[in-house]
């Protein structure tokens, strides 16, 4: 049941990592993160990075989410601020998971080369009770619609040239894609503990809108997009793991005191044991889920909570101790080991909802809360 790499998977894997490896992630000085347009067309073009998962008839190459679990493991490796994770993953699969195939047609040739990219309003795809807090309401007709609210924390929202939101119609809620070109869109940079992404809040005053045909199931395909989100976040979040736990060992391995390196320690080579243990229960884990999506398998509902949970924990003990394992410089602004613990701190707090990936497993197992 776990997917191995294919030859294929091994050589994209290779490319993509020499791909990340020169580019260097360092903290802001001031303002937003921002991410090289000129370096994203260069990932869809010559990499095909957005169209891994795609069907060919829409110019990707249909490798299916396998292909894509290797782009966001080494994006997570490298933390890389490309609009994988708002662009890829949210936009085209919430446009793939909506089945309106003429908005799909119409908007993901531009996101598969790089010349557009996308997001989803981040409270979308919570999936909690603070999940619709962000009121968005729209009006109008099948011609002509509008949408009215704000949105918060949207991932590369000052960036992306179409959000997805969710808005309160008469006939229940509704998919909506916005133009931020809009003079109706109004987007502010807000501060985030991650400094490697950009987060901003949206606000739409009667911005146009085109409705997604959902069948009047836009909570549904919301439901099967966390899902989605899951399975991709944990991929990252393994990247992010994995090389975290390696600059440690890296780190351990040369720094000396007292005659000797200090991952010689007892102590040290615990810490790093126990890490490399928890980083192989998140493989087999992550493996499973994008087994579990990439063949649409009944077994995603309890592989996908179950990669969250592990995988997210895994992520901020490997950053946490990558600190500590440092010493001294771990803790510096110059450093990077700081950038992987905020990318872990803000993955499990944002995207993630503890309480609800235990219900899906609970729920998975026939175990169904009372009352």
């Amino acid at each position: 049941m776990i997917l191995a790499d294919s030859d294929d998977l091994t050589v994209l894997r290779k490319v993509l990592r020499e791909f990340f490896d020169t580019e260097t992630v360092t903290a802001p000085d001031s303002g937003s993160v921002e991410w090289d347009r000129a370096r994203w067309t260069r990932a869809c073009t010559e990499l095909g990075i957005a169209g891994v998962s795609e069907p060919e008839e829409f110019g990707g190459t249909d490798f299916g989410f396998a292909a894509l679990a290797v782009v966001l493991e080494e994006a997570g490796r490298s933390l890389t601020p490309l609009p994988i994770l708002s662009s890829v993953v949210l936009g085209q699969g919430l446009l793939r998971l909506a089945g309106d195939t003429r908005a799909r047609a119409d908007l993901l040739p531009a996101l598969l080369d790089g010349s557009r990219t996308a997001t989803v309003a981040t409270s979308a795809v919570r999936g909690d009770a603070l999940a619709y807090n962000d009121a968005v309401t729209a009006a109008g007709t099948a011609d002509r619609w509008t949408v009215t609210g704000t949105v918060e924390a949207v991932l590369d929202g000052m960036s992306a040239d179409w959000v997805f939101v969710r808005a309160e119609t008469t006939a229940g809620p509704a998919i909506f894609v916005v133009d931020t070109s809009d003079t109706g869109v109004v987007r502010e940079i807000q501060d985030s503990m991650d400094l490697t992404r950009s987060f901003s809040r949206l606000r739409f005053e009667s911005a146009s809108a085109r409705l997604l045909d959902s069948s009047g199931a836009a909570d549904d395909v919301l439901e099967s997009l966390r899902d989605l989100v899951a399975v991709a976040l944990a991929c990252e979040q393994y990247g992010g793991a994995e090389a975290a736990l390696n600059a440690a060992v890296e780190y351990v391995s040369q720094r000396v005191q007292f005659g000797r390196e200090i991952g010689s320690f007892q102590a040290v080579k615990h810490r790093c044991a126990d890490l490399a243990i928890a980083l192989d229960d998140a493989r087999s884990a992550v493996s499973y889920a994008t087994w579990a999506l990439h063949e649409s398998h009944e077994a995603l509902r309890l592989a996908a909570p179950m990669a969250a949970l592990v995988c997210g924990r895994t992520f901020v003990e490997c950053a946490k101790e990558n600190v500590h394992l440092h010493g001294g410089v771990g803790f510096t602004w110059e450093h990077s080991a700081h950038l992987y613990f905020r990318r872990a701190m803000t993955d499990a707090t944002l995207f993630s909802v503890v309480e609800r990936h235990y219900e899906q497993i609970l729920a998975a197992q026939g175990v169904h809360a009372l009352g």
